[in-house]
């Protein structure tokens, strides 16, 4: 067994400016989600359900309810997933 002296807390850091651009990129990434892809497989999907009625294609409708409700599960999802992230990885620091 080691000694419990000399262990302590290693918490991993960005090297000097690039948190800045993580942070900026991240900022791109969650709002491109938010404002253009969501609304986009929404759209796409009410627009396939719709076409599907039109055209007398069942399987197109039927796609087109099955897309709506993978991306609300994947909006629900994007809403969930960091807090459970955040409460298993914590401040992310690790004893060695």
């Amino acid at each position: 067994m080691l000694p419990a002296e000399g262990r302590g807390m290693v918490c991993p850091v960005a090297p000097a400016g690039a948190q800045v651009l993580v942070d900026e990129f991240l900022g791109w990434f969650s709002w491109a989600l938010v404002w253009v892809a969501f609304p986009a497989g929404i759209l796409a999907a009410v627009a396939a359900v719709i076409l599907g009625k039109v055209f007398s294609m069942p399987h197109v409708s039927k796609g087109g309810l099955i897309g709506v409700f993978v991306v609300l599960g994947a909006a629900l999802l994007y809403l969930v997933i960091p807090g459970i992230l955040s409460g298993f990885l914590g401040d992310g620091c690790v004893t060695r």
